[in-house]
Parts: C-alpha cells; sequence; structure tokens
C-alpha cells in the first residue's frame, strides 16, 4: 500500500483540518481503539502529525504507532521513533506474521527479492538522501560488485525493480534529473 498524505509540518492546519488527512484519521482512530479517550487536541496534534511525517505515510506504521498510544503519549511516543523498527511491533495476533511488526514487513519484503537486488538495497544505504542514477551506479556497479564476489546487478534495472517493488521513491532532482530516495522506515532497516 502506498504512502498516505501528509500535513505540511510547516504550516500546520486547525484540528479540524488536520483531522482529515487520512494518515491523522488512522492514527486516531488506531489510537482509540486501544484508548477510547484518546483525541487530538492542540496539545499533541503538532506530535501526532509529526509522527505521521517519521513514519513516511505508511499504514501499517501509523497503525503500529497508534497502539502504542495506550502507554506513552504521542510527544514520548515521538522521542521514541529514532528506533522506529524497536518500538513499532505489537499487532494483532490475528494478522500474519509479517504484519505484526514493521521489521517482520520489511523483511518480508526484502526476502522477496533476488540476491542482486539485496546487494543494491544494502549499497544504496549509505546514501541519506537519496541519489542521482549515476550516483548509485558509481557505488552499485556490477564490476565493483563481482570485484568483492558478489552477484552483479544492472543497477538501471536493478533500480527500476526496487521502485516497483516500492522500497525506493523517485523525485526530480536538479536539472530534472531523476533522485531516487528510501522512505526513512526502509532506509533504517537498509543501514542496519
Amino acid at each position: 500500500m502506498p504512502p498516505l498524505g501528509l500535513p505540511d509540518l510547516h504550516h500546520l492546519p486547525g484540528l479540524e483540518h488536520l483531522a482529515r488527512y487520512e494518515t491523522v484519521r488512522l492514527f486516531i482512530e488506531r489510537a482509540t481503539d486501544v484508548r477510547p479517550d484518546f483525541r487530538l487536541t492542540n496539545e499533541n496534534a503538532r506530535a501526532v502529525a509529526q509522527i505521521c511525517a517519521r513514519l513516511d505515510g505508511l499504514p501499517l506504521a501509523i497503525e503500529l504507532a497508534a497502539a502504542r498510544v495506550r502507554m506513552l503519549s504521542p510527544d514520548a511516543l515521538l522521542a521514541r521513533l529514532g528506533q522506529r523498527l524497536r518500538v513499532l511491533t505489537g499487532g494483532a495476533k490475528d494478522l500474519p506474521a509479517r504484519q505484526q511488526t514493521l521489521r517482520n514487513t520489511i523483511e518480508w519484503s526484502y526476502d522477496l527479492l533476488d540476491e542482486g537486488e539485496k546487494q543494491l538495497f544494502r549499497r544504496m544505504a549509505p546514501f541519506s538522501g537519496g541519489a542521482s542514477l549515476e550516483a548509485l551506479e558509481d557505488v552499485c556497479n556490477a564490476k565493483a560488485l563481482q570485484q568483492d564476489g558478489l552477484p552483479g546487478i544492472d543497477v538501471f534495472e536493478g533500480t527500476g525493480s526496487l521502485l516497483r517493488k516500492s522500497l525506493l521513491r523517485e523525485a526530480e532532482g536538479r536539472g530534472g534529473e531523476p533522485r531516487f530516495r528510501m522512505l526513512e522506515t526502509i532506509h533504517e532497516y537498509a543501514r542496519e
């Protein structure tokens, strides 16, 4: 499932408009499932919006985070999201294991990759702000991989494959050149 729409954190709308964003609405719904008295307020609105943004608008991540409202305020939860893969666990037991933690979900997607795609994924981890195709080819080229005794991969095709599998996002860079980056949640997994 693709990421949901996020509010602009620099120009946060009022509560009524903020609650209309899919991410915020999902957070509120799941938080009230575990804590019926939870409400979006002026005091917690910025933290809720920041949680949704830090989780890249990923529905499963938002659901798992909202479930933590049972024991943490939105501000306390936000403070712990530096280690989101450790914090976002405890999904519903009636779901498949791959949907019970954020780590399991990403790991399941990673395990579906072929060896060349896995190597490309791992070699992209140092690019925290994303990279151009040229930069990826410099670092991840087939010759360098083969010199390391690893399977080679066509970086162009591999990047396209990771895009199709939602492990990368494409944005326009300088001069209209495409720039490829991982969502922060995926990037945290890649760095590990």
